[in-house]
């Protein structure tokens, strides 16, 4: 990594574990350590209830739903608005009137101790597990950009997460969480920038949804009531509000985001804009997969896990290596054989741009033209044989 790679990234992380550190040097009541002594604004509740939900695997993860599977994805988050709604004006009057750390600590008070017990077990436990995904995933990806041990990197960004949590409790999370929503964004945003940047030779940000929507990556919304389709505006609104429910009324790493809340109001007022926002703020990340799918269509991907590319590299290879190439090729150095592989690789990569591009043109053309007939005898058309296989891939 070039210098300024570890200064961006050892000047984050350092800033905002020192930052939480000294902010919260001074807690010293069971109040301030628990729910940060009562003072965040709406708009700080929303953003830490956002960054808690939003961990490294939503920008692992969520992409790779759109690169895949396309945009479908977003409606399973079509019940959180109507989840937000409940929780604001049911759960969180009760634990603001019963005065409570934690939503098992209100559960101990409705039913029993051993029921608070039992519900309290149940959320270490899965959260310890949810917490160790969370830090192992980034881990893989940081440890082979920072070529350390695995191991090594997960423990290093555990220390840095128990540093400042343990020292400065809820308060410490909540005043850090507007940094990492900050680095986030800013994330998010350059990808998407440079994305637009590399793809603009070729196809322009609208020509680019319109070749991901002719690939059926740009079905938003589907109504069926398959149960075999995994998501359809009926999970997001039925299973999406009972799920959203459960985790943002009942989980502890939630429910603490809002009891920091000034007032009832306020906790209310945040939890209600992140059901706003939290669809919106899905909805740019799958697109962020669906750009990258659209990318890698004309950019070789740095990591071959297309299996068709990868027969026809080998095939490729293969010719090469006939005839007279054959005993050149025994003395060839690893260096010069993988050179010559990543040149095949590229080779396909061009002959399959120039015709998925080829073929999106005449698409487009037939549609403006309002010609529906000629885009399905163009599809069917020998000529684009080629191209639709390469696009089945």
């Amino acid at each position: 990594m070039h210098w300024l790679d570890w200064t961006v990234l050892l000047g984050t992380l350092g800033f905002i574990v020192a930052y939480g550190i000294w902010k919260t040097r001074h807690t010293s009541t069971l109040n301030g350590y628990l729910r940060g002594d009562n003072q965040d604004r709406w708009w700080a509740v929303m953003l830490s209830v956002m960054a808690t939900q939003a961990s490294a695997i939503t920008f692992l993860s969520t992409p790779g739903q759109g690169f895949s599977e396309g945009m479908g994805f977003v409606q399973f988050y079509f019940g959180l608005p109507l989840a937000m709604v409940v929780i604001a004006f049911v759960f969180i009057p009760l634990f603001y009137k019963w005065n409570v750390y934690t939503a098992y600590e209100f559960i101990g008070k409705r039913f029993d101790h051993r029921t608070r017990l039992l519900t309290a077990i149940l959320f270490l436990i899965q959260r310890g597990l949810s917490t160790g995904i969370t830090i192992y995933a980034p881990s893989i990806v940081l440890s082979k950009v920072l070529h350390w041990p695995l191991s090594w990197t997960c423990l290093f960004i555990g220390a840095l997460v128990i540093l400042y949590t343990t020292t400065g409790g809820a308060k410490a999370v909540g005043v850090t969480h507007k940094q990492q929503m900050a680095v986030m964004f800013a994330g998010l945003f350059a990808v998407f920038g440079f994305i637009l940047y590399y793809l603009h030779d070729s196809l322009s940000f609208g020509e680019s949804l319109g070749l991901a929507g002719a690939l059926g990556k740009m079905d938003i919304i589907d109504t069926s009531w398959d149960p075999a389709k995994k998501y359809t505006l009926w999970s997001g609104l039925i299973g999406g509000f009972f799920l959203q429910l459960s985790y943002f009324g009942t989980d502890q790493s939630q429910v603490q985001r809002y009891l920091g809340g000034e007032t009832p109001r306020q906790a209310r007022s945040g939890l209600l804009m992140n059901g706003l926002v939290k669809i919106p703020m899905q909805f740019f990340i799958l697109l962020i997969g669906v750009m990258v799918f659209v990318f890698y269509l004309f950019h070789p991907a740095p990591v071959h896990w297309n299996a068709a590319n990868v027969e026809d590299m080998r095939l490729v290879s293969n010719a090469e290596t006939q005839g007279a190439q054959r005993s050149a090729e025994e003395n060839d150095t690893e260096e010069m054989r993988m050179q010559r592989t990543a040149k095949a690789v590229e080779d396909v990569h061009t002959r399959n741009a120039e015709e998925i591009a080829q073929y999106y043109v005449a698409v487009v053309e037939a549609q403006r033209a309002g010609n529906a007939k000629g885009v399905e005898e163009h599809v069917r058309s020998p000529g684009c044989a080629r191209a639709g296989q390469v696009l089945a891939r």
